[in-house]
């Protein structure tokens, strides 16, 4: 029997990290996975005044960024837990609000002593890469446990 793996999916809602997940499920993984699926969302921007009432908190505003934030935490979930019921594979889902995505991933994978992160590209440019840096950059010079970067399909044929 082969030894049982943890990994951990980091997932942001994106077609490039469903893509990874379903590349993953295709073709690494094991029976014995435990799958984790991990969300790291950052707080929207807030705004400080509101044109509609300039001399009050925008609290609605805020209200509907939060619930707009909130939902979109939501599907993610949502769309993971799916495919795995739909595949009968065991999962736990965690989602956390971190300033630094990358930051976040590597902790996670600490805190659940994960053998594997498998993760999509963000698809950012060669500029915007350069001056921004990545997601899956800092993970992979970071973390220390193996990375698996999953580019896109049109990544992939470039």
């Amino acid at each position: 029997m082969a030894e049982k793996r943890k990994v951990l999916i980091a997932l942001d809602g994106s077609e490039n990290s469903e893509y990874a997940l379903q590349w993953y499920l295709d073709r690494c993984r094991r029976p014995e996975d435990e799958l984790i699926g991990y969300h790291v969302w950052q707080q929207s921007h807030l705004p400080t005044f509101s044109l509609k009432a300039p001399f009050q908190p925008p609290t609605q505003e805020w209200e509907k960024i939060m619930k707009e934030t909130l939902e979109q935490v939501k599907k993610v979930e949502d769309d993971f837990s799916c495919i795995c019921q739909a595949k009968k594979f065991p999962y736990k889902f965690y989602e956390e609000n971190v300033s630094k995505p990358g930051e976040g991933i590597v902790n996670a994978a600490k805190k659940h002593q994960v053998d594997l992160i498998v993760m999509g590209t963000r698809g950012l440019d060669t500029l915007r890469r350069t001056v921004l840096g990545s997601v899956s950059d800092y993970v992979l010079h970071h973390s220390s446990v193996p990375v698996a970067v999953v580019p896109k399909k049109s990544e992939e044929s470039a």
